[in-house]
């Protein structure tokens, strides 16, 4: 002990760069990025290729060998950002795999083209468009149906165990939206055997988030015009979740809407297929203009 009352302790920068490794990849990736401003020995440390492996799933160079382009990357820290700011398309471009910024859980979005949609290849109801902001090839819109219903499932192989995943579907509304408002849709989760999360949504609601009413208001999102001024007013179920865009003033990164469908726990990854499913198929009135690009999978916070 020092004069004072100082306890003397060793400086932890002496520390063997493996050491220190492990105990920064104890951590998160967020406290990761800060231990580098500690010292030139942390910088090392936290910049390593150790580190940043043990943020990244175990099984992540089987999903890049499913990526349908060569992903390059110069360290496992640089190939952690890359999948957390630009998903990769997997499995013949109808399927994309990112990971979660803060905790290095697996993400997923199945595109319109993996789903099962009622009517989807009949020309009459449904059209298969290109749109520049979207991640896939194509995505779907609606001209003219009186049953929506679209179904989707992934394997909980695929997602990070011991982990809870919460389901969107990823969207627009195109200026000639109608029928999304009442009666709202019906959303479901199924895990394997078990059904765990059943919600009441609306897609198109007359107001706000209840607050303001959106008439003769839309914006343009990529090219396609997305807005609620339809004319006849929509009756929102109080209980319906309403899209992000309506809740708060703040949007997705890539320009897109989300509503969420439910949630899961994905325990170890042996429960089967987890199923996801969106419909409206009591009303018996016709519905339109749904931009969907398809439903994302990724983990709670």
């Amino acid at each position: 002990m020092e004069s004072g009352g100082v306890i003397a302790i060793g400086d932890i920068n002496q520390l063997p760069n493996d050491c220190l490794s492990h105990v920064i990849s104890l951590t998160s990736s967020r406290d990761a990025c800060a231990s580098s401003a500690v010292s030139t020995a942390f910088r090392s440390a936290a910049d390593s290729d150790d580190t940043w492996q043990r943020f990244l799933p175990p099984d992540y160079l089987y999903m890049l060998s499913r990526a349908v382009a060569p992903v390059e990357y110069a360290s496992k820290k640089e190939l952690f950002f890359r999948l957390c700011d630009r998903p990769v398309l997997i499995d013949g471009g109808k399927l994309s795999f990112g990971l979660d910024r803060w905790s290095g859980k697996k993400c997923f979005m199945v595109s319109a083209r993996a789903l099962w949609i009622v009517w989807g290849s009949d020309e009459r109801y449904w059209s298969w468009v290109p749109v520049p902001d979207s991640r896939f090839s194509e995505v779907i819109s609606l001209i003219d149906v009186c049953w929506l219903e679209i179904r989707g499932k992934i394997s909980t192989k695929m997602l990070s165990p011991q982990t809870a995943y919460t389901v969107y579907l990823i969207f627009k509304l195109a200026d000639t939206a109608r029928g999304l408002g009442t009666p709202p849709q019906e959303t479901a989760i199924t895990v394997g055997e078990e059904a765990v999360s059943r919600k009441s949504v609306c897609l198109q609601p007359d107001d706000r988030g209840r607050r303001r009413l959106l008439r003769g208001q839309f914006r343009m999102w990529g090219g396609w015009g997305v807005g609620a001024g339809m004319g006849v007013a929509n009756e929102v179920d109080k209980d319906a979740t309403l899209p992000q865009k309506w809740e708060s003033e703040g949007e997705r990164d890539d320009g897109w809407m989300e509503i969420e469908m439910g949630g899961f726990y994905n325990s170890n990854g042996e429960d089967g297929n987890v199923e996801m499913s969106f419909m409206e198929v009591k009303g018996g009135h016709w519905k339109r203009g749904l931009i969907l690009h398809g439903i994302e999978i990724r983990p709670k916070h």
